[in-house]
């Protein structure tokens, strides 16, 4: 479905008339609903071509943080935008495809690090720049100012306080 037809589908507006009541709260929250699916669509399309889901993308992206120690599965699952992957069954694809390596840690051997392979730094380096060309495309029309309040708007929305 394009963005101009899923624009069309305000379902804030569709709640208010439904409803007859405008809780701000409701609003927000199903307008950032509705944003993050139409943002997450193209990035789920683009990393599709890459034969890759976002969540094995997340996870790799992860395990490059790791540098040259590679990253444990707790450092993993602690770095997933979705904190209910199933990290261990994502390694094993992962590995299965030939982009993650597993070692034991060598002070820990009950631990195991996750490292990239060749071939998944490559896949990972191929990636990189049509991403940010992407989120580019995707945001450009907001100023860097109102870039940066939504970016703060938003983690003040995940916190406590």
């Amino acid at each position: 479905m394009s963005r101009r037809k899923m624009d069309a589908f305000k379902t804030p507006d569709l709640v208010v008339a439904e409803t007859g009541s405008h809780v701000p709260e409701q609003q927000a929250y199903l307008n950032l609903m509705r944003t993050s699916q139409v943002l997450r669509q193209d990035v789920s399309d683009l990393l599709a071509g890459f034969g890759l889901s976002g969540r094995q993308y997340n996870a790799l992206r992860a395990i490059r943080r790791g540098g040259d120690g590679g990253a444990s599965v707790s450092q993993i699952s602690q770095q997933m935008t979705d904190p209910r992957a199933d990290v261990t069954r994502l390694m094993d694809r992962l590995v299965r495809d030939g982009w993650v390596r597993r070692e034991h840690d060598e002070t820990d051997r009950r631990i195991v690090r996750s490292h990239l392979t060749e071939k998944g730094k490559e896949l990972l380096a191929r990636i990189d720049q049509p991403l940010v060309d992407l989120h580019i495309g995707q945001l450009q029309h907001l100023s860097k100012d109102e870039l940066e309040q939504l970016s703060a708007l938003l983690q003040k929305a995940r916190s406590e306080g």
